[in-house]
């Protein structure tokens, strides 16, 4: 199923991402000033999901589901934190 040394990376990536948002929301229930960065964490996931979608299983319109969800967490999240 695996076509490159590129569609690997982007599977470790997404990996390595997967366990480090998982340690970051654990965390916001225990530290209340990372609550404010749970759903930007989720649209990363969502990002990272859409990259390897793209990149392994060459699904274009998950892929778009994927970059539209994690895009409407992230943005209004970010001006949320700066304004």
């Amino acid at each position: 199923m695996m076509k490159s040394e590129k569609a690997k990376r982007a599977i470790n990536f997404q990996i390595v991402v997967m366990i480090i948002s998982l340690i970051l929301i654990v965390l916001s229930f225990f530290i209340s000033v990372l609550a404010d960065y749970r759903e930007i964490i989720l649209g990363l996931i969502l990002l990272t999901m859409a990259y390897t979608n793209y990149v392994v299983y060459e699904k274009k319109k998950m892929t778009i589901v994927y970059v539209l969800f994690g895009l409407l967490l992230i943005i209004p999240n970010i001006v949320r934190l700066v304004g």
